[in-house]
């Protein structure tokens, strides 16, 4: 469940799956997530994309993000995956949706 506009953001996607192997939040592998697409059926799946590009296009600060996604998920807002997603974010990226989107 990608937005095929969205390039930059499925890059970084893809860039997480080598750089934070094994990534774990809660009883939520993020990991094999990434490298089966997750499940449209799959809610923690689907939240945690959601935040994670809120993150990413700078719509919510990486405290709101490890804040939400730690309580939706179980799990700690200092875990090591949470850690890795926020170190890995591009200095550059966009402030913008693809597109012009909200």
């Amino acid at each position: 469940m990608r937005n095929r506009q969205a390039t930059d953001f499925n890059a970084y996607l893809d860039s997480l799956q080598t750089a934070c192997p094994n990534m774990i939040v809660g009883t939520n592998n993020i990991s094999e997530w990434l490298r089966t697409s997750g499940s449209r059926s799959d809610d923690d799946y689907v939240y945690w994309l959601d935040q994670t590009s809120r993150l990413y296009y700078q719509r919510i600060s990486a405290q709101q993000y490890r804040d939400s996604v730690s309580a939706a998920l179980g799990g700690r807002s200092d875990s090591p995956a949470l850690d890795c997603i926020v170190r890995h974010l591009p200095a550059n990226r966009p402030t913008g949706l693809p597109g012009g989107r909200l």
